[in-house]
């Protein structure tokens, strides 16, 4: 009886995990500029909110571009390692003389 108590809980606590969870987390940009513009829509004539408006344009873009650099900076490395697949050769070791067994020691 208690192994079913166990196993429905295991189970009503994943599914109510699942339910809650976001499958993608809003981009503070985007929720940055929903808010900016709903407060701008409501007050057209405050400064420090057509400011925020114009960064907020701003970061987007320098977001939007420094993700295609890390894209193209990953294709290349990517490129670059497909070269280095084999392995490359040891070295030879040097042969070291046998230990002189000292008495005493």
């Amino acid at each position: 009886m208690k192994k079913i108590a166990y196993v429905s809980a295991a189970i009503l606590f994943a599914a109510a995990t699942a339910a809650h969870a976001q499958t993608t987390p809003p981009a503070p940009v985007t929720q940055g500029a929903a808010s900016v513009n709903k407060n701008l829509a409501n007050n057209p004539d405050n400064k420090g909110l057509q400011t925020a408006s114009e960064q907020l344009k701003e970061n987007e873009a320098k977001v939007a571009e420094k993700r295609t650099a890390q894209t193209t900076k990953r294709e290349t490395r990517s490129e670059h390692r497909e070269g280095r697949n084999e392995r490359m050769e040891r070295r030879e070791t040097v042969e070291r003389p046998a230990r002189i067994e000292r008495p005493g020691r």
